[in-house]
């Protein structure tokens, strides 16, 4: 008996067969904390390096989705989010605007970027690429050049789920690349022990 391909998990298995050639290598573990752990890398194409940060989570995987998708939470969770704003929804992708404190004497930073589901019953990714068209650049804020990855959401059961965050941003400007790599690490802890705090 011949079965039906199912289209969404096509686009899944594209979507992982992308993700472990170009970006599954050269991860190494820079910190475990709270069940958490944070993997760096070389970027090739920016001084900034990469973060990869990995735990599992005591909730169902359409609860964290939920929260993610829901980007006017991120003040609440994400890592130096000082505020965001859903400004686009077509489809499963959802274009957020999200703004980023920085210490003195740095300018905030910003992004504009979509963020694109594809699910099955056993996985939820979220595909994060740069939006360079749906907001014009704001005043005393430097728009960052490069902000782009993933949510990986795989389920282990109803009550389980393993979290998997990759990021690869440049904020731009003057901040020194040193400065920047040396918070790289704390950021993706703190941005998943706080979303946990969600769920």
């Amino acid at each position: 008996m011949n079965k039906k391909i199912n289209p969404k998990g096509l686009l899944i298995i594209a979507f992982l067969f992308q993700y472990f050639a170009t970006f599954a290598q050269d991860w190494t573990l820079a910190k475990e904390k709270n069940g958490i752990k944070v993997y760096t890398r070389e970027s090739k194409d920016s001084p900034i390096k990469e973060f990869k940060a990995v735990t599992i989570f005591e909730a169902n995987m359409h609860v964290i989705e939920k929260i993610i998708l829901n980007t006017k939470t991120y003040p609440k969770w994400y890592d130096h989010c000082k505020k965001s704003e859903q400004i686009g929804l077509q489809d499963n992708t959802v274009t957020m605007h999200i703004e980023y404190s920085m210490p003195f004497p740095f300018k905030n930073r910003d992004a504009v970027m979509n963020l694109s589901a594809t699910r099955t019953n056993d996985l939820i990714f979220i595909h994060i690429t740069r939006n360079t068209i749906s907001r014009k650049d704001v005043e005393d804020i430097v728009r960052m050049p490069v902000s782009e990855g993933e949510w990986q959401l795989k389920k282990i059961n109803e009550h389980a789920t393993e979290v998997i965050h990759q990021f690869k941003g440049d904020p731009g400007g003057n901040i020194p690349v040193a400065i920047v790599n040396l918070f790289l690490v704390e950021g993706p802890l703190n941005t998943l022990t706080q979303l946990k705090g969600m769920v």
